[in-house]
């Protein structure tokens, strides 16, 4: 997990604490600093020390010791933009930036800016613009638009509860989307956004209802933040949502929203307040709505289409179509003729196919994957990465085929002696799932092999124990 993960998922569903001894540690070597002419030893030091502590836990702590101790600002701002602009480590260039938001002022403002747009750095320097900048959240807008991944979160957290127009409306129509997951800003968008409100404008623009079908779906996903439930307004605005596209012109992305949007009003899970007469109402109006043939017509356009629009708009394609009950085996299999690394297409062809269609899925399989280059022996590879594509479509391939025992052996053989670790593992435990008669002594032969030459021992010993438990009389 790369560290601007690790920042963003720990602040946001773990605790963070520091070490007992850092913060001192660390404010005792500031404060030796400004207390004297800076050395290039002593700014050795610090960065050394900096640089082995883990930013987002110490970062709190250290703000409590530097306000404690009351150092001289002027030049512990000189020791912040000293670490910040010439740090050579992670933790340290963090580090400098939060100190920085303890002393710093408009000087700063397109150095923050700048390292912000760095996807690591924006926690620590959004925090420290909100800090320094008395338009603190037009900076944080400013930052939050240059980024698109934890960097988009961090930023447009700091803007909840603007009742600036320009970012309500940008909250709307693009600021909730970043590359982790829509569902962590879209309640923040809904509700600081005042979506509702702005669905009732008798002039809705096209990228406002493409906002507002993004937040609606994100909502009603739930996941890892406040979803409809904590939404006041969600049962007015899914029905507002779905007044307003019965007239506009369907796209695909609005076909995709109105399906999870659906989802909501028919999921027991959901632990929405609805009002009396609901969700019951609110299913039978967007089952109305996706009754309409033009959906269809959408669907089948976008899967049949040999340029398409990338693997990207297939699969949502593909994921409407299974979502409306479509069968669209043929087409999902043209397509992995000419896109064979698709691994959402081939996991789609499995799992919806029968007794009697699977052999066709698995034979598509066998012809374009490039199998003796996928069996070039176990590894402790984790399969991550672009490269790593046909991989991926292996894997799909055979998580698929534990309710078709004795189809695709040969995959197995193969998937035995792939360099992912994790497929090894999947095609073991579908192998399990399979009834003892049929292949066994073949499937036996391939396993004996494969714990033979297995690197990693957990997989090795389940590999035993298969083989022990099949042996069994």
């Amino acid at each position: 997990m790369t560290s601007v993960v690790l920042d963003g998922v720990r602040t946001h569903h773990f605790g963070i604490a520091s070490e007992p001894a850092a913060p001192r540690e660390v404010g005792d070597l500031l404060e030796a600093i400004v207390s004297a002419s800076p050395s290039p030893a002593s700014l050795a030091r610090l960065h050394e020390v900096l640089a082995r502590q883990s930013a987002v836990d110490l970062a709190d702590d250290l703000v409590k010791e530097l306000r404690a101790r009351a150092l001289p600002q002027e030049p512990l701002h000189w020791v912040a933009r000293h670490l910040t602009e010439y740090g050579s480590a992670r933790n340290t260039v963090k580090l400098g930036i939060v100190v920085l938001g303890e002393c710093g002022d408009e000087r700063d403002r397109e150095l923050l800016l700048l390292l912000g747009a760095i996807e690591e750095l924006t926690l620590y320097a959004v925090v420290a613009l909100v800090k320094t900048r008395p338009d603190r959240q037009r900076a944080a807008y400013e930052l939050a638009r240059r980024v698109k991944g934890w960097g988009r979160i961090h930023a447009v957290e700091r803007l909840e509860g603007s009742d600036d127009a320009e970012i309500k409306a940008w909250l709307l129509r693009e600021g909730f989307r970043n590359d982790v997951m829509d569902e962590y800003l879209a309640h923040l968008a809904a509700t600081t956004g005042d979506l509702y409100t702005a669905l009732l404008e008798p002039d809705v623009d096209k990228a406002l209802l493409e906002g507002a079908g993004g937040i609606l779906a994100a909502l009603a996903l739930g996941g890892p933040a406040k979803d409809m439930t904590d939404y006041d307004d969600g049962v007015p605005a899914m029905h507002r949502y779905a007044e307003l596209v019965s007239t506009a012109e369907p796209t695909l992305g609005m076909l995709d929203h109105l399906l999870t949007v659906r989802r909501c009003a028919l999921s027991s899970d959901m632990d929405v307040a609805w009002p009396e007469g609901e969700p019951e109402r609110l299913a039978r109006r967007y089952e109305a709505l996706l009754a309409r043939p033009v959906w269809r017509e959408l669907v089948l356009a976008h899967l049949s289409d040999p340029c398409g629009t990338g693997p990207y708009g297939f699969n949502v394609a593909l994921s409407c179509a299974g979502r409306l009950d479509m069968p669209v085996l043929p087409q999902v299999l043209d397509h992995l003729e000419r896109e064979p690394f698709n691994a959402y297409a081939w996991q789609w062809g499995v799992n919806h196919s029968d007794s009697e269609t699977i052999t066709s899925v698995v034979t598509l399989a066998m012809r374009v994957l490039p199998l003796d280059a996928l069996a070039s022996g176990p590894a402790n590879s984790q399969g991550f990465g672009p490269e790593h594509a046909p991989d991926r479509a292996l894997e799909a391939v055979i998580n698929g085929l534990d309710k078709h025992p004795g189809i695709g052996l040969d995959l197995f053989r193969v998937a035995l002696s792939n360099p992912v670790v994790r497929i090894r593992h999947h095609a073991l435990r579908t192998l399990t799932t399979w009834p003892a008669e049929g292949r066994l002594s073949q499937i036996q032969d391939w396993i004996s092999a494969a714990a033979a030459a297995e690197p990693d021992g957990e997989l090795q010993g389940k590999m035993q124990a298969f083989l022990d438990d099949r042996t069994t009389p």
